[in-house]
């Protein structure tokens, strides 16, 4: 019996099992209603769909092991050592399927056929399908929440009662290897680059008792109006990003990741000036100090004090109650009036001496990087919303609830939100693990290397002239 026979038997046989009285003898005559008529035929519907594509499955994946088993070149080099059982779990449902492991006399291999032509990865219970949802979702939810939704996915609909624990989901990710090129055939030819500068902490374990620090920076070619909130008289517009792209790191490598990106797509010949922004931590200012950006001795770096931290300042040092002192500080800081600034500071300090930490503080901040801020507001074009940023791509994640990671934990999951916030196809990326592994294989056993395009060759031969039914399928 060729394939195509075997499916029409398939689905014969789950025809007659779930669905065939519906059709035959049911009683439709009478006038009579009951919810469990739609309850019942939904349910044995669904049952009918997961047995026939967990059958389907099963019957393909032990046609490759037959077809291979009567190629010349099986019979010829390869001595079959019995049939081996495996389960995995796709997203149709669990499927347990047979095939033979083979022994190859010229090359001294051992293989399944099976799990070698569909690159199936050893003692693996998850299927790749499964695996890659799982990583793509836990770029946004909790492995707990994400091994619900997938599981939801499997199998049956109505009556699934698959489950993924949060162990199964961590696991997964933290084997993803994410290995990503970000190398441009064309590279954007742009004259000004700017790149925000902020940190994230995340509570830790196994790290004595000290919160990891992610750093972060997002880098943009320009900004564009979309619209602007009328709701209220003194709102103000609403700005995108564009081609934005977003470097993270907790291993100290924010500089050189950033670096590279900046060199593998833009071409540095147009790039004529380079404006870095953040809220002036020390290390957020002698970031944009490193000779590595000097990508051409006329490329100009400069460094601003952005909006949010500058207001932020201002409103610790006066308090909501002191409006205006806080309209009188601003309008020193936006006329460049160092002098009358630092008076007023001081006569504020003397007015509530109880604050006079908080006041100083606040004080030296604004003064230390008064030219930094002057530059930011003397230049319209700037705009800085990297706190938002911060928000929606580290703390939604990782401290909207009380959480800790483990270094790695925290490294891996990491780098899968970067690999989403920076649009990426993450289930692509996770198919070309298998890709790559793949070619090495094809490059570490010779005998594959002798016989993979045999394969191709003996399988087509026995398929044209064994299977014309499967064949004319096709």
């Amino acid at each position: 019996m060729d394939m195509i026979s075997h499916f029409n038997e398939i689905l014969k046989e789950n025809f007659n099992k779930y669905l065939y009285h519906y059709f035959l003898k049911s009683n439709f005559w009478s006038k009579t209603g009951n919810i469990d008529n739609y309850i019942n035929f939904m349910s044995d519907l669904d049952t009918f769909n997961y047995s026939f594509m967990i059958n389907a499955i099963k019957s393909y994946f032990e046609y490759i092991d037959n077809i291979f088993f009567n190629t010349i070149y099986r019979k010829q080099n390869c001595i079959s050592k019995g049939f081996y059982q495996r389960t995995i779990l796709t997203l149709f449902g669990e499927v347990t399927f047979k095939r033979r492991y083979y022994y190859d006399k010229k090359d001294h291999e051992r293989f399944f056929f099976t799990d070698f032509y569909l690159n199936l990865p050893k003692r693996k219970y998850f299927d790749p399908f499964i695996c890659a949802d799982i990583c793509e979702h836990a770029a946004s939810y909790s492995y707990s929440k994400t091994g619900k939704v997938i599981a939801n996915k499997i199998g049956m609909k109505i009556n699934n009662n698959i489950s993924i624990s949060r162990a199964s989901a961590r696991n997964i990710v933290m084997k993803f290897n994410m290995e990503e090129d970000n190398y441009y055939d064309e590279r954007k030819k742009v004259e000004k680059l700017y790149v925000m500068l902020d940190e994230k902490f995340v509570g830790s374990q196994f790290n004595n008792n000290q919160d990891h620090m992610i750093k972060a920076a997002v880098l943009f070619d320009n900004t564009e109006l979309v619209y602007k909130y009328k709701k209220k008289e003194n709102s103000m517009n609403r700005y995108r990003l564009v081609n934005s792209h977003t470097c993270a790191s907790i291993d100290h490598d924010l500089l050189n990741n950033t670096v590279d990106y900046i060199y593998n797509t833009y071409d540095l010949d147009y790039l004529k000036e380079i404006d870095f922004m953040g809220d002036c931590a020390l290390w957020i200012k002698n970031f944009p100090k490193s000779n590595w950006f000097k990508f051409d001795n006329d490329i100009k770096i400069n460094f601003s004090m952005d909006g949010f931290h500058f207001s932020q300042a201002l409103n610790n040092l006066t308090t909501l109650k002191h409006k205006d002192v806080y309209d009188a500080l601003y309008e020193y800081v936006l006329n460049n009036n160092k002098d009358d600034f630092t008076r007023l500071c001081n006569e504020f300090l003397d007015c509530f001496p109880e604050r006079k930490e908080i006041i100083e503080k606040k004080r030296d901040y604004i003064l230390n990087n008064w030219n930094e801020r002057q530059f930011y507001q003397n230049h319209s074009y700037l705009k800085c919303s990297m706190e938002s940023h911060i928000s929606h791509i580290f703390a939604d994640i990782f401290t909207s609830r009380p959480k800790a990671y483990s270094k790695n934990g925290l490294r891996q999951l990491l780098k899968l939100r970067l690999l989403k916030v920076n649009n990426k196809d993450i289930k692509n990326v996770y198919f070309n693990t298998f890709r790559k592994k793949e070619i090495r294989i094809n490059h570490s056993f010779s005998c594959y290397n002798n016989y993979v395009n045999y394969y191709d060759n003996t399988i087509s031969q026995y398929l044209r002239f064994n299977n014309d039914n499967y064949i004319n399928s096709i």
